[in-house]
């Protein structure tokens, strides 16, 4: 009886393996063809600092990382226990800026544009479309977050030439 089950333990775990695996595939080749993908995220975070120039005392949860030539549109709905501004931000590296008047923020070799949604605020939900988005304090001080990002990820080909 024992190797019975040990082979049903067997079958079920490459099952679930098979599953996962499959889901991932399924969701780079609707990317590479330019469909979209709808996915949902919940987590529990402790802010960290940000990685751009002159912001390194800032303090960042990042809801989505950017990826390239990948566009993001969703609702994000958080809990923070410290205020802070919630930004999503369009990846523009290698296009030219005709807008002296725009921020952007460079983490290593690539260039962002922020663009910020709500100032100050602890909790809420907001509509975002961009490279990514996140939650940002200017003060060096940790905080934490629970969110919920609900999102369709859409290739952008054309967002990095």
């Amino acid at each position: 009886m024992q190797p019975n089950f040990e082979r049903k333990l067997l079958v079920y775990g490459l099952f679930i393996a098979t599953l996962a695996g499959l889901t991932f595939a399924v969701s780079q080749i609707l990317l590479e063809n330019g469909d979209r993908v709808l996915a949902q995220t919940q987590q529990n975070q402790t802010s960290i600092p940000h990685d751009a120039k002159w912001h390194e005392s800032h303090q960042v949860i990042i809801f989505q990382n950017p990826n390239d030539s990948i566009t993001y549109t969703g609702l994000v709905t958080f809990n923070l226990s410290k205020p802070a501004d919630v930004i999503a931000f369009e990846n523009i590296t290698g296009k030219e800026t005709t807008n002296a008047t725009k921020k952007i923020w460079e983490v290593g070799d690539k260039k962002f544009v922020p663009n910020t949604l709500l100032k100050n605020v602890t909790e809420g939900s907001v509509s975002f479309n961009g490279s990514g988005v996140l939650a940002h304090s200017t003060l060096s001080n940790v905080y934490t977050g629970t969110y919920t990002l609900n999102e369709t990820a859409s290739n952008n080909t054309s967002s990095n030439p």
